[in-house]
């Protein structure tokens, strides 16, 4: 399964019966020695200045295999409804404490699994109450305009004519924006290159569904 329905090659393009001119950079990191950053996880979505088209909610799946999500991230439509199936031969218990966004699927085993519906645009953190290790995050959208980089950081959208603001997201280091204008004749001003600084990121283990410490490994 793709990790974001409008994935295209190098990044989202979101074009359908709207015209105007090709926005592509590049993010780039700072990262310490030690950290490796997924790449191709990186988020990028352009706000405008005015009203953005909405773009309906729809179906999206991220699985648990191997005690693991798949994909880590994704990127749905406010108002879209997300299946956790679980291809374990033991239980999960999926949850978000993300204010806006909570929900305890309870603990359930193999089989088609449970679902959410997300409402409240961010990024909602999803784990499990049952295995520590095991992390997701969900971006609820309000632009259409948005996607993942490729391998090395490259993005590209088709877009209107307008002021927009370019935001990327990595979970190993945050968030870095820019400013640019999409012109009436194509061109684009505006720096387009975004760096995120990750050198001061550091892990934190999340507490379970209780705001407690998780305990010994247990396996169900």
């Amino acid at each position: 399964m793709k990790r974001f329905l409008l994935v295209t090659g190098v990044c989202a393009l979101f074009s359908g019966s709207l015209s105007g001119a090709l926005v592509a950079g590049k993010v780039m990191f700072l990262n310490k020695r030690g950290q490796k950053p997924v790449v191709n996880e990186t988020l990028v979505w352009l706000e405008p200045a005015g009203r953005a088209p909405k773009r309906p909610g729809a179906a999206f799946t991220m699985t648990t295999r191997s005690k693991a999500f798949l994909p880590h991230v994704i990127a749905v439509p406010a108002g879209s409804t997300v299946a956790f199936p679980n291809e374990d031969p033991i239980a999960h218990n999926l949850f978000s404490l993300t204010p806006g966004n909570t929900f305890d699927l309870g603990l359930y085993r193999r089989g088609a699994g449970k679902s959410h519906k997300f409402e409240t645009p961010g990024a909602v953190n999803v784990y499990c109450n049952v295995h520590p290790n095991m992390s997701a995050v969900v971006h609820v959208m309000t632009t259409p305009y948005y996607g993942f980089t490729d391998v090395n950081g490259n993005y590209s959208f088709d877009v209107p004519q307008g002021r927009y603001r370019v935001i990327a997201w990595n979970e190993q280091g945050g968030s870095a924006a820019t400013d640019i204008e999409v012109k009436a004749d194509g061109s684009t001003a505006g720096a387009t290159l975004l760096t995120i600084d990750g050198r001061n990121f550091r892990f934190v283990q999340h507490t379970n569904k209780f705001g407690q410490g998780y305990k010994a490994p247990k396996e169900y």
